[in-house]
C-alpha cells in the first residue's frame, strides 16, 4: 500500500476562507492558562510584529488594523472534511487524522493519474487553489506517512527500509508517549525515533508498554494499521467562516471558490452531477440571504460553476454584512462517461448554447429566461407553452410553413367593408387558406379561416375570419 499524509500545519488559520494580502493581517488565538495568546498569523500580521505565543493585547498594540479570531476546533474538524470530500477524486480510501491532517491510499490510484510524481503535483496543485498549506509525504505504512509529514518530511519514501531510515531522525516529541515516558527516555539520553529502535524490545516493552510498541509495528509495516475510513454524506452541505465581515456580493467569489472546489470533488467520487446549488448566506445581524443556481444539465465543473455565481453575485444586493458563507447540494444525477453519438441530439442544447443559457440565467435570473416548446393542439395560442430552457417539445399537430413566428397576445379585431379585411386600406389575401376548427373538447372551441394577407404598406399578415357569430376578422400574427 502507498499511503499520502497531508499534513496542515496552519489549518487553524486556514480553515478561515483568506484571499491572501486582500484580507489584511489576522491572527488566530488560542487560551494559554488565563491568557489569550496568538496560535498563528498570516504573513501581513508577521510583517507588523506579530508572532506566536504572543499575548493577543501586545499583538493588538501593534496595530489597529489586526483581526484576531479565536481558534475554534469544530470549524478546523468542518474544514479537514471538507478537505476529504474534495480528495475523493484521488482515491477512495480517506482516513481523518485530527486534528490537522488527512490520510489517502493511492496504490491503486497511480497507473490512473500517470504514476506519483503527477499525482502528487496534482493534488499539491489542488491544495494551492483551496488555499491550503500543506506538508505531502508517501509512505508504505499509514502511521509512517503520517509522521515523517509531521515532522515537516516531504517526497516520497519508496520502501520500509527507507521508511525506517527516515523514521530515525523524528525526535521524541512527536511521538504518542505521554509526558511521563517522554521524561523517561530523555532521562535515559534519548531524544530521536532511531535511538529508541535500536534499544532491546522486551526492555522497551516494559518501560514503555505493550501499547507503544504495537504502534512502532505499525509504524515500521510489521503489523496491520487498520484505518477508520471517511465516509462521504448523500448529500453535500458545507458552511465556510468568513475571516471577517464582507459588505459587498462580489466579495463572496474566493470563499465560495473554496466550496465549488470540495462540491467538485465529492461529485468526481460519487460519479455524479448536479443542476442545483443552493447558496445560503449568513448576516451578522443573524439573518439569512439564500439563493438557488441552476443548470441546464448536470455538471461539475469547478470553472463553470465559478463562472455562473460570479455572474450570480454581480447582481446582489446583501441586505447585510455577511459572516458566513454555505452551500447545499441535495440533487445528485449520475455523471458517468459516455460515447458520443455520430449525429448531434437535436433534443438537447449544443454545449456553448447550453453555457450561454446558464450565464444569462445566472445574470438575469431563472425567472427571466425560458424556452419555447409546440404543444400537439391545432389552435396556434394553444399550440405552444413556455418550458425551462432546452427543453424539447411534443411535435405541431399539423405542418405550420405557412404561420408566422410572431403571433400576438391577442387577435386584433379588424374593421371590415364589404366582406373585407380593412387596416390602413384592404388587405389584399391571398388564395390559399387554412381552416381550423377544434377545442370542443375543452370548452374553447374555434372555428376559423386563416389567410395570410398583404397591406398597402407591404406587410404580410395572418388574419382569420370566424365562422361563426358575427364573422369577424382578426389579425393574428405578422410575418
Amino acid at each position: 500500500m502507498r499511503w499520502l499524509a497531508i499534513h496542515l500545519p496552519l489549518l487553524p488559520l486556514q480553515s478561515l476562507a483568506m484571499q491572501g494580502e486582500a484580507q489584511g493581517p489576522l491572527a488566530v488565538s488560542e487560551t494559554r492558562g488565563r491568557r489569550q495568546r496568538v496560535l498563528l498569523c498570516n504573513p501581513a500580521a508577521t510583517a507588523l510584529g506579530v508572532s506566536a505565543g504572543m499575548p493577543v493585547s501586545a499583538a493588538r498594540a501593534l496595530s489597529t488594523a489586526l483581526r484576531v479570531v479565536g481558534r475554534d476546533p469544530a470549524r478546523e474538524a468542518a474544514a479537514l472534511q471538507g478537505l476529504a470530500l474534495w480528495a475523493g477524486r484521488f482515491s477512495s480510501q480517506i482516513a481523518l487524522a485530527a486534528p490537522a491532517a488527512l490520510l489517502l491510499e493511492l496504490g491503486g490510484s497511480l497507473r490512473l493519474f500517470g504514476g506519483v510524481a503527477a499525482l502528487l503535483s496534482l493534488i499539491r496543485s489542488g491544495l494551492d487553489e483551496l488555499g491550503y498549506q500543506a506538508r505531502l509525504c508517501l509512505a508504505p505504512t499509514a502511521a509512517g506517512a503520517l509522521l515523517l509529514a509531521q515532522n515537516g518530511c516531504q517526497g516520497v519514501v519508496d520502501d520500509l527500509q527507507a521508511l525506517r531510515q527516515a523514521l530515525a531522525e523524528v525526535p521524541l516529541q512527536l511521538l504518542p508517549l505521554g509526558d511521563e515516558r517522554l521524561r523517561a527516555l530523555e532521562a535515559m539520553g534519548l531524544s530521536r525515533l532511531g535511538q529508541v529502535l535500536r534499544l532491546p524490545g522486551e526492555g522497551l516493552a516494559r518501560r514503555l508498554g505493550c501499547g507503544f510498541m504495537d504502534y512502532l509495528q505499525r509504524l515500521l509495516g510489521q503489523a496491520a494499521d487498520p484505518r477508520s475510513l471517511f465516509q462521504p454524506p448523500a448529500s453535500f452541505r458545507r458552511r465556510l467562516q468568513l475571516p471577517a465581515e464582507v459588505q459587498g456580493a462580489a466579495a463572496l467569489v474566493f470563499a465560495a471558490r473554496r466550496l465549488i472546489l470540495e462540491l467538485c470533488g465529492f461529485l468526481i467520487a460519487r460519479q455524479a452531477g448536479t443542476q442545483r446549488l443552493q447558496w445560503l448566506l449568513y448576516h451578522a445581524d443573524g439573518g439569512q440571504t439564500g439563493f438557488e443556481l441552476g443548470l441546464l444539465t448536470p455538471q461539475r465543473e469547478a470553472p463553470r460553476l465559478q463562472q455562473l455565481l460570479q455572474e450570480r453575485l454581480e447582481r446582489l444586493t446583501l441586505p447585510a454584512p455577511v459572516q458566513a458563507i454555505g452551500l447545499r447540494v441535495d440533487d445528485l444525477q449520475p455523471l458517468t462517461g459516455h460515447a458520443l453519438a455520430l449525429f448531434a441530439d437535436s433534443g438537447q442544447p449544443a454545449e456553448s448554447t447550453a453555457r450561454l443559457l446558464e450565464r444569462l440565467q445566472a445574470r438575469l435570473g431563472s425567472g427571466a429566461v425560458s424556452g419555447i416548446r409546440s404543444l400537439p393542439d391545432h389552435r396556434p395560442e394553444r399550440a405552444w407553452c413556455y418550458c425551462p430552457p432546452g427543453q424539447s417539445g411534443a411535435a405541431p399537430a399539423a405542418p405550420t410553413a405557412g404561420r408566422p413566428l410572431w403571433l400576438l397576445a391577442r387577435p386584433l379585431p379588424l374593421q371590415q367593408q364589404g366582406g373585407w379585411p380593412w387596416l390602413d386600406g384592404r388587405l389584399a389575401l391571398e388564395p390559399e387558406r387554412e381552416r381550423i376548427e377544434s377545442g370542443w373538447w375543452d370548452g374553447r372551441p374555434v372555428a376559423r379561416d386563416y389567410f395570410v394577407a398583404r397591406s398597402r404598406r407591404g406587410e404580410r399578415l395572418w388574419v382569420y375570419r370566424e365562422l361563426g357569430g358575427r364573422r369577424g376578422w382578426y389579425l393574428h400574427g405578422l410575418f
